[in-house]
């Protein structure tokens, strides 16, 4: 009973602080721009897990990530890996979402008005359209941060990548950077109604630079990046 009640607390209050932010931003972007997006992001990132309890922990060479104009390869297991992406990376990284989303009040609206890249999945040319923004979002020195699951996991295990994100590398120039989120799949399992705070590592995996990209192809690199992040995610399959 009391797990309930702390649980039912925590979402209502999420839900309170994205509503807030929501107003605030849509507010500040038009007064001043969309580049006050990925500051107020960061900032509700962070505030949602803390109110989570979610401890993210940072595996990287030097502890931090100072890379700027890439394309980011994640794992998507929970709908708290983004606000886990976004209070850590400290570039201008953008989300591709679902057009749906748009629909949602508030919330949608501020996407809408946002620098991310919305796509309709089942409109070939829309699809294709959001393909040529994100490129030229990286050709302008932002950076996109893509799932090649293409949806969330239904059981935290590592999906299907799909040719998207790595075509879309392969189109802008730019480096690939392999992420991998582990534990965010136990904060809120699907089909119950709970948030278990939760210790969350971010590991930087690898980044391969455009040379490598263009000789290894898409298939071969799509094929050692989905590799790496099994390892990672699963060291015990790999012993």
């Amino acid at each position: 009973m009391i797990k309930k009640i702390v649980t039912i607390s925590r979402l209502i209050l999420i839900a309170v602080v994205t509503i807030f932010f929501a107003f605030a931003t849509i507010l500040l972007m038009l007064i001043f721009g969309k580049h006050q997006f990925h500051h107020l992001a960061a900032v509700w990132s962070k505030l949602l897990l803390k109110i989570s309890g979610i401890k993210v922990k940072l595996i990287t060479p030097d502890g931090k990530f100072p890379l700027s104009n890439v394309v980011y390869i994640s794992n998507h297991s929970s709908l708290f890996d983004i606000p886990v992406l976004l209070s850590s990376l400290k570039d201008n990284a953008r989300i591709m979402y679902k057009e749906e989303l748009e629909k949602i009040p508030i919330f949608g609206w501020c996407l809408k008005m946002s620098p991310f890249l919305s796509v309709k999945r089942e409109d070939p040319e829309n699809a294709m359209q959001s393909f040529r923004h994100a490129v030229q979002s990286i050709s302008d020195g932002d950076s996109v941060i893509i799932f090649p699951e293409g949806t969330r996991s239904e059981d935290g295990a590592l999906g299907q990548f799909k040719k998207g994100a790595f075509l879309l590398a392969t189109k802008s120039g730019k480096a690939i950077v392999t992420l991998a989120i582990k534990g965010t799949s136990d904060v809120m399992p699907k089909g119950k109604f709970e948030i278990n705070p939760q210790n969350v590592t971010l590991t930087y995996i690898k980044q391969f630079d455009i040379e490598h990209i263009r000789q290894a192809g898409i298939n071969t690199l799509m094929n050692e990046t989905f590799d790496l992040m099994k390892q990672n995610l699963n060291p015990e399959t790999t012993k």
